[in-house]
């Protein structure tokens, strides 16, 4: 006969008394022939291989130009695997985030793999699935219902919207922060049921939460989601609940200060006075309904939902109504289910996960992101787990004629979310299909237009990249970036003048962006305007010092004004600031060649040169002349051959001198 499942006797040391779980098993070893534990093994196994299903094709994305470089292809602090780079890495911010043990496990890929994609995506594939098997196991632990357990392991690890948490190399932080927060729940829901070596788990608890908090500072909600945890499994309310609790919000509080600092000092944080406090109420109620919305028909997802924009000084009606829409569901929500431990303690798990996120304190540009929903989904799912198992096992009354329909409806439902999480995967294989996503679900997003016609930009893709920087400008005429990169092509195409009207709209709508004045620099560089070109330059370092291509342009600068020093000091910095920056080495070895005849620096700046780019055959053929005027006329006609092998044009007389000098006996007839 089966067996009742219910916590052991000394589940409260408070009470003494024999604690009844809410939500009941069905599944049992008399009606399987297996044990639970070997059903919880094989409902793991299960969640491991549908992740792998799912997420094997983010394996084969690359990086994108949306986060990555900040915190991956262009940041050189991940790359110093020494004590001392590990240490910086635990006191400084990152893309306006302390979370240093995310950053240290970028730098630990990087350190394996350098800047191969696949190894950054693997790893964000298996902490998902570890997150995942977390969530089986908690389920597990606060349920024993194996039915509501295998529900909520595979729906954590299949739904549409965690893709961005696992596709995205910048999502890296989700993965982390959540696998360690629901280990932390782990280790609470032991030192909550257990009457002894209370201290040993509630230090492990605490050491998980110090994790999680090190991945993102969003886990400051913890201790909050270990108090739903005690009235599920039924503590009693006393003061030593809350005492327990105090080290934890201590915590919680230290770092929710260390965000919001590294918040501000990135100027992510928005002024009050751009969304007053009214319209954030509309705000974070859109964004409570949205994400269960999404849980259900997570269609037209996106990596980037902007603000509402007001038309007449107000915003549509229906923004209005969803405060009081929040008001209806709280409302249902209490009514109906207040007595309902599985109902309050899933809803009010999500509503804790999500508070921080609803944007009451704008941060950034969107006002909704699916990564938001990482841990707060488990609360949602929690309640859905509930109804299914409820349903299927004819247990309410007004559920009981879909009891053997509604498995096959949630299996469909399951392979459907699947076929989303996939076809997700595929639109975060670069950044052009990422940005072409973007558009066609956001056709009016001014950041989607300018971030792909920047992708297109760096392939020399210039006549479809130009329209797009137009239309970001048509869309948001104060977006300084798209007049920055439209001038650049303008640059590129001798239209000197339409690439300074662009330039200097840039600077007028933000004096301090380094790159407009930059920019406006090479082109007074190039129109022979010099005075005005130092100047630009001189600003543009001004306001970012650590800009190494601002070094290496006024580099390029000095050298034309016959300051060498001056160039290779700046060429110099440049590779300090960014030690794989190809043109800093070309330009300083060039440099040394001509204006100091060191030929030995020179080419060995051109031999690291080559390393960066080996496909230059303009760089093989520098330090062939190099190679010739050191005499070694053996070396210079091996990089003449190679650099002509490339595409690069070389006079025939010039390998002909070469063969003659190497006594080439066809060179010699």
């Amino acid at each position: 006969m089966a067996q009742k499942k219910t916590l052991p006797k000394k589940s409260s040391p408070a009470s003494g008394q024999k604690k009844t779980q809410p939500v009941q098993s069905k599944a049992s070893p008399a009606k399987t022939g297996l044990s639970s534990s070997a059903i919880l093994v094989i409902i793991c196994l299960v969640v491991v291989a549908v992740g792998l299903v799912v997420y094997w094709s983010s394996l084969s994305n690359t990086f994108t130009n949306w986060d990555d470089p900040g915190y991956v292809t262009q940041n050189y602090e991940i790359r110093d695997w020494s004590k001392a780079g590990i240490n910086h890495l635990f006191h400084s911010y990152a893309m306006g985030n302390y979370h240093p043990l995310t950053m240290l496990s970028l730098a630990w890929d990087y350190h394996i793999a350098e800047l191969k994609p696949y190894i950054y995506h693997r790893d964000s594939m298996i902490l998902h699935i570890l997150a995942s098997l977390a969530v089986t196991v908690f389920t597990w632990l606060i349920s024993r219902n194996l039915s509501l357990t295998a529900f909520c392991g595979l729906l954590f690890v299949i739904h549409p919207m965690h893709v961005e948490s696992v596709a995205w190399v910048a999502g890296r932080k989700d993965v982390l922060f959540g696998l360690f927060y629901f280990l932390a729940l782990i280790a609470y829901y032991f030192y909550a049921v257990s009457i002894k070596n209370k201290i040993p788990v509630y230090i492990l608890c605490m050491i998980l939460f110090l994790l999680s908090l090190l991945s993102k500072g969003v886990a400051v909600t913890l201790p909050v989601s270990c108090l739903l945890v005690d009235y599920f499994v039924k503590r009693p309310l006393k003061i030593n609940l809350l005492l327990e609790k105090i080290p934890m919000f201590i915590l919680a509080l230290i770092f929710g200060i260390i965000s919001i600092k590294a918040q501000q000092n990135a100027a992510a944080i928005q002024s009050s006075t751009n969304y007053p406090i009214f319209d954030r109420l509309f705000f974070a109620s859109y964004a409570f309904l949205a994400y269960i919305g999404k849980l259900f028909l997570p269609t037209d997802l996106c990596n980037f939902y902007p603000y509402p924009t007001q038309a007449g000084g107000h915003y549509p009606i229906i923004w209005y109504i969803y405060p009081i829409m929040v008001l209806a569901l709280l409302l249902v929500v209490y009514l109906f289910s207040r007595k309902n431990r599985s109902i309050v303690f899933g809803f009010l798990f999500y509503a804790t996960a999500i508070f921080l996120l609803l944007q009451l304190l704008p941060v950034g540009t969107a006002i909704i992101a699916d990564r938001y929903s990482y841990v707060a989904y488990f609360g949602l799912f929690f309640v859905l787990g509930y109804f299914y198992t409820k349903t299927a096992s004819g247990a309410l009354n007004w559920g009981k004629s879909f009891k053997n329909f509604i498995p096959f409806v949630v299996i469909a439902w399951f392979i459907w979310l699947g076929t989303i999480t996939r076809a997700r995967c595929e639109v975060w294989k670069n950044t052009e299909s990422l940005w072409r996503d973007a558009i066609e679900k956001q056709p009016d997003l001014s950041t989607a237009y300018n971030n792909l016609g920047f992708e297109l930009y760096n392939q020399a893709r210039y006549d479809e990249a130009l329209p797009l920087f137009t239309r970001s400008i048509q869309l948001l005429p104060t977006f300084v970036l798209p007049y920055v990169n439209r001038g650049e092509i303008y640059r590129q195409k001798g239209k000197n003048d339409l690439a300074m009207a662009d330039f200097n709209k840039a600077i007028s709508l933000d004096p301090k962006s380094a790159d407009s004045y930059l920019s406006r620099a090479i082109l007074y560089s190039i129109k022979q305007k010099l005075d005005s070109a130092g100047n630009d330059f001189n600003m543009a370092i001004k306001l970012n010092p650590a800009m190494a291509e601002a070094y290496c342009s006024r580099g390029n600068y000095d050298d034309m004004r016959g300051q060498y020093d001056s160039a290779v000091a700046d060429y110099t910095k440049a590779i300090s600031l960014k030690p794989d920056m190809a043109a800093a080495f070309e330009d300083r070895g060039e440099l040394y060649i001509i204006r100091y005849k060191n030929f030995k620096a020179g080419i060995d700046d051109l031999n690291t040169f080559l390393q960066l780019q080996p496909s230059s055959g303009e760089g093989y053929m520098k330090r062939s002349v190099a190679y010739y005027d050191m005499k070694d006329y053996k070396n210079a006609l091996s990089d003449a051959n190679q650099a002509q092998s490339l595409g690069f044009a070389v006079e025939a007389k010039y390998i002909k001198e070469l063969k003659i000098k190497n006594q080439d006996p066809e060179g010699s007839r």
